[in-house]
């Protein structure tokens, strides 16, 4: 078996740290945390690449090829790099709009993303939709409060 710089088997390293630093939490709470995290990292993909593409169609662009490159890979980081919470605020007004409950989600989403990651709630009292994460049923819900599978249908009629 092959190990690691720090005499662990590899492909085990993520599994010892949890050991370690978290030895409390079971694996169901690991992979509602994981689904949490996928759920929220889906949502601000499709954020990222919604607002790169508004701003991107009006920029001007620069008919050196090169510097043209260089300002869409700075636009990009720009967005990638705005927080979640400013990212939202501007595409909610019209998210919103077709689609209330689902604009609601997000920011269920958001705050139960922060709750868990910046420490302000235990684990065990992380709830989604009045609901404690630590249920499957909850864990599900999750997942299908990123509004990906709407946003793929209607982010074509947005450009148009």
């Amino acid at each position: 078996m092959e190990m690691t710089e720090w005499d662990v088997p590899k492909g085990q390293v993520a599994q010892r740290l949890r050991q370690i630093l978290y030895p409390n939490l079971s694996d169901h709470e690991v992979e509602a945390i994981v689904v949490c995290l996928l759920a929220h990292l889906l949502v601000e993909d499709k954020l990222n690449g919604l607002l790169y593409r508004w701003l991107f169609q009006d920029a001007p662009s620069p008919s050196d090829l090169a510097m043209n490159k260089k300002a869409q890979e700075a636009l990009w980081k720009s967005v990638a790099n705005m927080d979640f919470a400013k990212k939202w605020e501007l595409i909610e007004p019209f998210f919103k709009t077709y689609f209330p409950d689902e604009a609601a989600n997000v920011w269920k989403l958001n705050d139960l993303r922060n709750n868990i990651f910046h420490g302000k709630l235990p684990l065990e009292e992380a709830m989604f939709q009045g609901q404690p994460i630590s249920e499957e049923k909850t864990v599900e819900a999750v997942f299908l409060a990123a509004p990906t599978h709407i946003w793929i249908v209607c982010v074509s009629d947005w450009k148009n």
